[in-house]
């Protein structure tokens, strides 16, 4: 399996997942290849990184913008204040300390903590999601999910009849849940909010 492991500071980091079966770089970097293993090591200015479809992808920056599009493996993110934007993967973890996360696809589980930001997942086999302050959104879920946050909505619709953990301290929690399933006989359904209206709903 390839596996590409970038870093940079500063600058944008963008990941293109295609048929091909080598590693392309553009921009100014140090590469070092040890078999399927690539290393980028950014030295100035934005990263263009063009990487084989399914390859597993590991991305730090300190406050470069994360774009990662394109089907690939396991995807491991790590910024500081920087977005993070993947379109399709096997299954991610995303860790930030400000900045918004947005996801469109993840095959399997789908992790993401953000102290301040916005955390967005399109459609994902199973999700467990905090953040401190912002709004979380899964748009299709099927498997398990547990959201957290201290400031902010949360809105999570499961195509499947998993459970079902979402808890914000200031905010509205709105749960909908496939048709038919009823919460606590066919899954686990805690939605929980200190100051907030909380919603759950079967449609």
């Amino acid at each position: 399996m390839v596996s590409v492991r970038i870093s940079s500071t500063s600058h944008a980091v963008e990941v293109t997942a295609e048929e091909r079966a080598d590693v392309d770089v553009r921009g100014r970097a140090r590469v070092t290849v040890d078999g399927d293993r690539t290393t980028v090591d950014g030295v100035r200015g934005k990263l263009d990184v063009r990487v084989p479809a399914g390859a597993d992808v590991v991305v730090g920056t300190v406050s470069g913008r994360v774009r990662i599009r394109g089907p690939v493996g396991a995807v491991a993110v790590t910024t500081v204040s920087a977005r993070i934007e993947v379109e399709e993967a096997t299954e991610l973890d995303a860790r930030t300390e400000s900045a918004r996360v947005v996801v469109g696809r993840s095959e399997g589980m789908c992790r993401v903590r953000s102290r301040s930001g916005r955390v967005e997942v399109g459609a994902c086999a199973g999700a467990d999601l905090s953040t401190a302050s912002g709004r979380i959104t899964v748009g299709e879920a099927s498997g398990p999910v547990s959201a957290h946050c201290v400031s902010g909505r949360i809105d999570v619709t499961m195509a499947t009849a998993d459970d079902v953990d979402a808890e914000t301290v200031s905010g509205r929690v709105a749960v909908h849940l496939p048709p038919g399933v009823e919460p606590g006989v066919d899954c686990s359904c805690e939605a929980r909010s200190v100051s907030g209206r909380v919603q759950i709903t079967t449609s």
